[in-house]
């Protein structure tokens, strides 16, 4: 329960076995210096003892041995309705209440005040006289102002002086006031409407008391002339609710002294009502600590996911383990999980990375750091196009990895049990967007590079939709990655139940220039590595009698540098063979004798969506495979993990095609 609320009820409930208390033993009794003390000082008691806790004796218990039976629970969340907050409701009307009370009982006493400032005032020994000029004014008293109507000061009304003294002297506005400002809290306690009536009694009963002669006291009460009620606030003289209380009370006989053992019975009742409750609150502990409950409750989680170097990771998924719910980083790296239940865990995953698990424990802030996953690839497959060391590649040295997943919120999802599939899988996606990617030279010019969110969703049917950017870098790098995942082909839908449903992908794209000495013109990627340089090196470029034929869809070239301009020109490679020998001069004749690289471009066919690219072919001549100058075999070769070369050169001679690989090391 709310410790507010919770409060709020005790203490409500104590106000009103107190005053139970004083309604059924203590109201008719003469004590009245007590009954004042008791109504105040229960009052007192009912505010604080919510507040107190007993110290919970030590037991000790033999150990019993428990045999339980445990049976699965199946616990079904939904989504929380986004409706009113109920709760809040409340706490907003219970405040605009008490403030209506404050801005009530402020008026008042500024009333009060302004009369008393307005009026002919006389101060004499230990109060202040004050006669207002409005006749219609009553006669009250208000801490140390005796305010005295025209007509009782011509008349000289000593009775009803001596009487207001009385309640300045013991202070009764103090009491008037203290509790206002109670029932500013607990308005909603009709009891304390009893308390206030009750403690003006007594203050009433206390003036009275005074009088010398309770016979002609009460005649003179009977004979006094009814006026216009009096502030609440204030002790006026003449109340008529309160007259008949006030004659009874001056003819009643005094009580006897045994009946102040009635008074005694405060203590146990207060130390029992703070047993029971605290009793109360150990006992639901205990039985807290025995059962394990069904539904916990519920935090907000919120953090940073970054990488070891202390980068922040946008697009990174946290799940909350076991169940459906989750969350993607912002830009900045950020999350926010609601409804967390307090002994939950939390999964932060992101592609590329090891994932993370860590105890929710009731913290409300978990930040996460992901190391990089290492893992070598099945094969290497190497795409690139010729370049020369003064030339900027128009190849894609963009690098890409495969998305994180969470459904869109609309489907009811937020994570799915099958992922949506590019066709042929993950290493096809990472195929397919090296292939298709391509630097913007306007990138290139400015020097721009860095990491582009797109994000999509595929619907029912496989189709691309909803596509936007979440994280821009700008010089048209949004445009390229925007251009190319818009023109992929359907998807294979997520599954949720067997069934399709839209899902959402965040695709994270790397831009990265190469260095000055590290020229590119393509790159192999796959889902778990990093890329590996691809460069077609001319060792012979200088010596025209060894130099290869250049061929571009169709068209003979000169050198690499024109090869170059020419691709980049028609959107990159889609394809190249390297012919040699006969193949090479059946074809082109003397032209091809040092062998020809036909090179085919993305625009030879108007609209068409490249799905696949020709495997490089080498005609008749044996091709060798070298790592760090040592021979190996084409099946050792493809095993590389590509994380680990610096480069791979293909060189030719006249004889022989030789694909070297060079480590990092």
């Amino acid at each position: 329960m709310n410790p507010a609320l919770e409060y709020l009820l005790k203490a409500n409930l104590f106000l009103v076995l107190f005053y139970a208390c004083y309604w059924i033993w203590l109201r008719k009794h003469t004590f009245f210096r007590l009954n004042r003390a008791y109504l105040l000082g229960s009052v007192l008691l009912s505010l604080a003892l919510p507040l107190v806790e007993l110290p919970a004796e030590a037991v000790e218990t033999m150990p019993v041995p428990v045999v339980a039976f445990t049976l699965p629970v199946t616990v079904l969340t939904t989504e929380q309705p986004t409706g009113l907050d109920w709760e809040t409701v409340g706490v907003y009307g219970y405040g605009f209440v008490a403030a209506v009370l404050l801005l009530r009982l402020l008026l008042q006493v500024t009333g009060v005040g302004r009369l008393i400032k307005r009026s002919e005032r006389h101060p004499i020994d230990d109060y202040t006289l004050v006669l207002p000029a409005d006749e219609r004014v009553p006669t009250f008293s208000f801490f140390r102002y005796l305010v005295l109507c025209r007509r009782d000061a011509q008349t000289a009304n000593t009775p009803i002086v001596a009487h207001e003294l009385v309640h300045i002297r013991q202070g009764h506005s103090f009491d008037v006031l203290l509790l206002e400002m109670v029932q500013l809290f607990f308005w909603m306690n009709p009891v304390l409407i009893l308390y206030k009536r009750s403690i003006q009694q007594v203050h009433e009963f206390l003036a009275d008391a005074q009088a010398e002669d309770k016979h002609e006291y009460a005649t003179f009460l009977v004979n006094y002339a009814f006026g216009v009620q009096p502030n609440t606030l204030t002790n006026g003289f003449f109340k008529p609710s309160l007259i008949k209380e006030r004659i009874l009370m001056l003819h009643r006989r005094a009580t006897s002294r045994w009946a102040f053992g009635k008074y005694m019975l405060v203590l146990p009742l207060s130390l029992g009502l703070l047993a029971m409750t605290t009793a109360r609150e150990e006992i639901r502990e205990e039985i807290t600590h025995l059962v394990t409950p069904v539904v916990d409750e519920k935090i907000t989680v919120s953090g940073k996911v970054t990488d070891s170097d202390g980068q922040p990771l946008p697009g990174a998924t946290l799940i909350i383990r076991n169940t459906t719910s989750g969350a993607q980083t912002d830009a900045q790296g950020r999350y926010e999980l609601k409804n967390v239940p307090s002994d939950a865990k939390i999964v932060a995953s992101f592609v590329g990375y090891v994932s993370q698990v860590k105890n929710v424990s009731g913290k409300k802030v978990i930040d996460f750091t992901l190391s990089p996953k290492v893992d070598s690839l099945d094969r290497v497959v190497i795409v690139g196009y010729g370049s020369s060391p003064k030339s900027v590649p128009s190849a894609n040295p963009a690098t890409t990895t495969p998305p994180a997943t969470q459904s869109v919120p609309r489907s009811g999802f937020t994570v799915v049990e099958q992922v949506p599939e590019f066709p042929g899988g993950k290493d096809a996606l990472g195929q397919y967007l090296t292939r298709n990617l391509r630097y913007p030279s306007e990138a290139r010019q400015n020097n721009t590079q860095g990491i582009v969110l797109v994000q999509f969703t595929v619907d029912k049917s496989g189709s691309i939709q909803d596509l936007r950017v979440k994280k821009s870098i700008g010089s048209g790098c949004d445009e390229e990655a925007v251009r190319v995942v818009s023109q992929m082909p359907p998807w294979k839908p997520g599954l949720q139940n067997d069934r399709p449903v839209r899902t959402q992908y965040v695709l994270p794209i790397y831009f990265q220039l190469e260095g000055k000495e590290d020229k590119r013109s393509g790159q192999v990627m796959d889902d778990k590595s990093s890329p590996a340089n691809v460069i077609i090196r001319d060792p012979l470029s200088n010596d025209p009698a060894t130099k290869p034929l250049y061929v571009v869809d169709g068209k003979k070239l000169t050198s690499a540098e024109t090869l170059t301009s020419a691709v980049e020109q028609k959107n990159g490679i889609k394809s190249i063979n390297i012919l040699k020998g006969a193949s090479a001069t059946s074809i082109y004749g003397n032209e091809g004798q040092n062998g020809v690289i036909e090179v085919k471009t993305k625009q030879t066919a108007m609209g068409e969506t490249i799905q696949q690219v020709t495997q490089p072919g080498f005609g008749d001549q044996p091709i060798e495979y070298t790592l760090d100058g040592k021979t190996v075999t084409r099946e050792e070769f493809q095993k590389l993990n590509p994380s680990s070369l610096d480069r791979v050169e293909v060189d030719h001679t006249k004889t022989t095609y030789t694909i070297k690989a060079t480590s990092k090391n």
